[in-house]
């Protein structure tokens, strides 16, 4: 009984000081940071902000058009959306 239980206390010691080595790697693999990583969140937000206005400006512009004028300002912006989180993921690695 005492050998199980022995066995057992080590065990979980090992498992303890596995899962701490796994976690000071995962730490150190998710530090982040240089130009890529910024100049993605950069241009992320550009894209963000060109959805925005082109939005706004077709809907302005369009204001006549009705529906036509509002499903052709959600794909553009959806468009530029698009762009700028496959910026942000291919840069930041993400």
């Amino acid at each position: 009984m005492t050998s199980d239980s022995d066995d057992l206390e080590q065990q979980l010691r090992q498992n303890l000081k596995l899962r701490r080595e796994l976690g000071a790697e995962v730490a150190k693999a998710k530090r982040r940071g240089g130009m890529a990583y910024r100049a993605g969140w950069v241009l992320y937000w550009i894209c963000l902000l060109l959805a925005l206005a082109s939005g706004l400006y077709l809907l302005v512009t369009m204001a006549g058009a009705g529906i036509l004028s509002l499903i052709a300002a959600l794909m553009v912006a959806l468009a530029f959306y698009g762009l700028g989180r496959a910026f942000r993921y291919v840069m930041s690695g993400e």
